[in-house]
């Protein structure tokens, strides 16, 4: 009778070693392209969202200019409640531009409310101890003698470190604008907004929009 003999087999320590070793360096790569994706894809959403909220800041502005207005002989009355003023500065490495005026662009709410469609709309940074800084609305929607101060003001965009206005008049770019002194309002404003994002990186953002009602008082 033949003796059956049954071979057995194994993995000697040396193959162990090699094949653990493989699976770690392919766990590394698979690993190091996760957090690269991850990092990725954040970049990508922190970039959407900055584009989200400077195409709003845009939006509410170019809309808010479009529809400024002076009232007739505005010059010449010392008590006159319609304005356009934009004042130029720099702040912090940063160009700190404001911007104030009256506007037909009051958006009524309420059927009962005490309010027409214009509005004293102003634009602005606030800065905090921290140098931190945050586009800003302010709004009054009732027109009176002090156009350039008082209503509500409440937070547009976050990382903005540089708002930087300038003023089309008559075919040449200036950087500040007092109807008190034209008695006129530009015929278009260039609007600067500089984003702050990731440590190091800026990126400028600029549109223009046009007043219809530029040029005159």
């Amino acid at each position: 009778m033949k003796q059956l003999i049954k071979n057995t087999y194994g993995f000697t320590l040396m193959e162990v070693l090699i094949a653990t070793a493989i699976l770690a360096i392919v766990l590394a790569i698979v690993y190091g392209s996760f957090v690269q994706t991850k990092r990725v894809i954040a970049r990508a959403e922190g970039a959407v969202d900055e584009l989200r909220g400077v195409r709003v800041s845009f939006n509410r502005m170019m809309w808010d200019l479009s529809m400024a207005f002076l009232s007739p002989g505005a010059s010449n009355q010392a008590d006159e409640n319609t304005i356009f003023v934009g004042t130029d500065d720099f702040a912090a490495g940063y160009p700190n531009d404001s911007i104030d005026f009256t506007s037909y662009a009051n958006r009524i709410r309420s059927k009962d409310a005490m309010e027409s469609d214009q509005i004293e709309v102003g634009y602005y940074l606030n800065r905090n101890f921290k140098g931190d800084t945050v586009l800003m609305k302010r709004e009054k929607r009732q027109i009176d003698k002090n156009p350039l101060a008082g209503g509500k003001s409440f937070e547009l965009s976050e990382d903005v470190v540089g708002l930087n206005f300038r003023y089309l008049d008559q075919g040449a770019w200036v950087d500040s604008w007092d109807s008190r002194v034209s008695g006129a309002i530009p015929e278009a404003v260039e609007i600067t907004i500089i984003i702050k994002g990731l440590p190091g990186s800026e990126r400028s953002y600029r549109t223009i929009t046009r007043i219809p009602l530029g040029g005159k008082s």
